[in-house]
């Protein structure tokens, strides 16, 4: 473990002297092709006075990361700890914070866990700190971000929990605002969904690069090869590159699958279809199709319910939806806490589509036998413009609690944040995004790219995180219960909005 650490602290100064060098010379090709910057002339010769005369500055290309990391070099926390305190107790929050110098886990890939150790070697020895992972129970973690709000003990620098908890402690008053310190949230290691998500003008959880538990809860469907071919269906990645792989598409297709594969007269876990799922389809369904019930994002004063002027078309995916689900015994749905059934019918080769969030994908390559893809949530219709997706509220996100205002006046917290998200940037979201997921995880290069096209369209939906606004299921409920009162329920709900939004504000500003 002393040599690993070595070799961090090795690569390091290797990277940071780099960097500096890097900075005065081309960026690389991407891709593996030169850029018109960066190709060399073909009309002068290398002794040309035009060439003598050449304005460096516009030719000069520079890495974002590098930029970043040359800005970040005079950090210095005093060798003092710097502690994270996570929800260790869901799946997935330890991995993306902690790791060992040896991955002996065997639940956690060796990359990612290599990775995460990296960039904590790495954080440390650039701003001169003892990087600290504080792991607790989710349930816990508001109850002692509180308790640290009120003594300013400096025991928690950042918190890693559900969106749903820390949308609990911000209206609590327990977290600092990202947009009072002077950080470029625009870069690429950021993501601008949730910078949009703000209240008030305030922006209290910030993901990004040093996120995976929030990929990993991002829903995609996958499909059966070998049950594609047996039925016919069209292959689902031309469908989806010609932009007709829409939920009426999707209905069409997943009909006269169904069989009662073991002959006992009743439809269960055990047998065939067309589709399999956890309860949460609806929400699926709901936010794939573009509707969405409250419009929220820095420029805004105050949110604003905005489903109101759709009901028309959320009673008609309400209606393709339960068709999916309900109809013909297309569908196997597994109630909630036996979500392992709806993948079990699906590894076993029984289902010919499935849907869940992309973590499974790890699951579904160590135990499939049969080949399967990954495409995207089925759009509304041709004319929409982009497929879409959700993520679930137990995702991670990262917060502040209010005590840390001390150690941004005093010390050089904004640098340290920084760096922590840039080298995640660096090491963690490779390891993550293009090794495991979409190459290890998936099995063929058709997958990858439908990822791609996943993770570029994800709708944040302050009513999945609130559930105090009442919205969070009641899309998802309608469609399992087979019931209609939707709109019914929706403008019942719809009244208290402006009463709720304005207690969460009051909280807010207390």
């Amino acid at each position: 473990m002393q040599f690993r650490k070595i070799m961090c602290i090795v690569l390091a100064v290797l990277m940071l002297a780099g960097s500096l060098v890097a900075c005065g010379e081309p960026a690389e090709p991407q891709n593996g092709k030169e850029t018109q910057q960066n190709k060399p002339s073909e009309s002068k010769d290398n002794n040309s006075s035009d060439d003598n005369s050449t304005n460096e500055a516009e030719v000069e290309t520079t890495d974002p990361v590098v930029d970043a990391l040359n800005r970040l070099t005079d950090i210095n926390w005093g060798d003092d700890e710097f502690t994270v305190l996570y929800a260790s107790d869901i799946g997935g929050y330890s991995e993306e914070v902690e790791a060992e110098a040896e991955a002996s886990n065997q639940t956690s890939s060796a990359v990612i866990n290599d990775a995460v150790y990296e960039r904590n070697i790495l954080l440390e020895d650039l701003c001169h700190l003892q990087f600290l992972p504080i792991p607790s129970n989710n349930a816990a973690i508001v109850t002692q971000v509180s308790a640290e709000c009120q003594t300013n003990t400096g025991d928690y620098d950042l918190v890693s929990t559900t969106a749903s908890s820390t949308a609990n402690m911000a209206t609590s008053g327990y977290l600092y605002n990202y947009l009072d310190m002077d950080i470029d949230y625009e870069q690429p290691w950021w993501d601008p969904g949730t910078l949009d998500f703000a209240l008030d003008g305030k922006v209290f959880f910030m993901n990004g690069a040093h996120n995976i538990v929030d990929d990993d809860v991002t829903f995609v469907f996958m499909f059966n090869k070998t049950l594609q071919n047996e039925t016919k269906v069209p292959d689902p990645y031309t469908t989806v590159r010609n932009k007709e792989w829409t939920l009426d598409h999707f209905n069409t297709i997943i009909q006269n699958v169904s069989a009662d594969a073991n002959g006992d007269g009743t439809m269960d876990h055990n047998d065939r279809y067309g589709f399999s799922s956890p309860g949460s389809i609806g929400n699926t369904f709901f936010y794939g199709a573009g509707l969405q019930y409250v419009a929220n994002n820095r420029s805004m004063d105050y949110p604003e319910l905005v489903l109101g002027g759709q009901l028309e078309k959320a009673a008609q995916v309400l209606s393709k939806a339960q068709s999916i689900v309900h109809d013909n015994d297309a569908s196997y749905v597994a109630k909630a806490g036996d979500e392992a059934l709806s993948r079990d019918v699906f590894v076993e080769e029984r289902a010919l589509f499935y849907c869940e969030a992309a973590s499974y994908l790890r699951a579904l390559n160590q135990t499939m036998e049969g080949d399967y893809g990954v495409v995207p949530v089925p759009k509304y219709s041709k004319e929409q413009e982009n497929y879409l997706t959700w993520t679930h509220g137990i995702g991670s996100t990262l917060s502040m609690p209010t005590s840390i205002v001390d150690e941004i006046e005093n010390q050089q917290f904004e640098e340290v944040l920084e760096a922590y998200v840039v080298l995640s940037y660096k090491l963690v979201k490779p390891a993550y995004y293009d090794t495991m997921l979409t190459s290890r995880n998936v099995r063929d290069p058709d997958s990858a790219e439908m990822l791609d096209i996943i993770f570029q369209n994800r709708t944040y939906d302050m009513a999945i995180y609130f559930d105090a606004l009442g919205f969070s299921s009641l899309f998802a409920d309608c469609v399992i219960n087979n019931t209609d009162n939707f709109s019914s329920k929706y403008s019942s709900n719809s009244k208290r909005f402006d009463r709720t939004i304005t207690q969460i504000l009051k909280k807010l500003n207390q």
